[in-house]
């Protein structure tokens, strides 16, 4: 692992502070929505909202990028919510569902019919699965809708959309392709090569963004708190395991105790057999 204070370390979209600042320039979004949705999204199409959302019981729900793209040729309004997801955590799969939910419920708020409520809830996956739902997938895309166990679907206006990074070589868009890249620069001497005028000035965009010493400071923060985070939540995993297996073994002794007390052995005898006290024994053996 590279210093966290090395001038020389490249970021690349996959650090959460790029990730969020990359994609909050509209021109960029609106390249990579234009690419992915396969028609033309303009800057002037997209507004960003807040990225945080308050439910009912005061909790905060805190997303990456949030924006309204008005799509003038289909005749309505997309609420579009854009998450990069490095690790695989439990429970992703209905986190997806609650992400895009609670967006299609604010859309409903401004909308006078169901079919006015638009969500796209696309995320970009750093691994190769989502636990219990999507296993090992081949493709580079997949997309889910409320369906039937028929693969009805019920609602086409709440759409999550899956970005597998590891398979991006298969991704048959060539500018998208060449986006998807940028997630995996892994210092300034191996950049990818683009062709587009619009590829160049998307990779010089995170080339500068990269020369920005606040930026990079910010990030370097991330890592070290999200490091923290993952640190103690190890250590936590671990004290569970361990307590986990000093009342399984005790739980045994127990047994065995009871069973050689049965027997009709003593508790001197017991005590030696399974490690038990003779306090403890005095109150197991009452």
């Amino acid at each position: 692992m590279k210093a966290y204070n090395d001038d020389n370390r490249f970021f690349n979209l996959r650090s959460d502070v790029y990730f969020k600042h990359f994609f909050s320039v509209k021109k960029i979004l609106a390249i990579f929505l234009s690419n992915l949705w396969n028609q033309n999204v303009n800057e002037a199409d997209i507004t960003y909202d807040n990225t945080e959302s308050t439910v009912l019981d005061g909790k905060k729900i805190i997303y990456d990028v949030v924006a309204s793209v008005s799509l003038n040729g289909y005749q309505k309004e997309v609420r579009l919510n854009l998450e990069m997801q490095n690790r695989n955590y439990d429970y992703l799969g209905p986190r997806m569902d609650y992400y895009s939910s609670r967006k299609y419920s604010e859309a409903l708020e401004k909308s006078e019919r169901y079919d006015m409520a638009n969500v796209e809830s696309i995320w970009i996956l750093g691994f190769d699965d989502i636990k219990d739902y999507v296993k090992t997938p081949t493709r580079w895309y997949e997309e889910a809708y409320l369906s039937t166990s028929e693969g009805v679907v019920l609602n086409e206006h709440r759409r999550v959309s899956m970005i597998f990074l590891k398979n991006k070589d298969k991704c048959p868009i060539i500018e998208l392709r060449k986006m998807l890249e940028f997630f995996d620069i892994d210092n300034k001497n191996n950049l990818p090569v683009v062709e587009s005028q619009e590829m160049k000035e998307a990779l010089n965009m995170l080339i500068d963004m990269n020369k920005d010493r606040a930026l990079r400071a910010e990030a370097f923060s991330r890592e070290i708190f999200a490091l923290d985070q993952n640190s103690q939540l190890y250590e936590a995993e671990q004290k569970g395991i361990e307590k986990g297996k000093a009342e399984g073994e005790n739980t045994k002794a127990i047994e065995i105790a009871k069973t050689l007390n049965s027997l009709g052995q003593t508790k001197e005898f017991i005590a030696k057999a399974t490690g038990l006290s003779l306090e403890e024994l005095g109150n197991i053996l009452k």
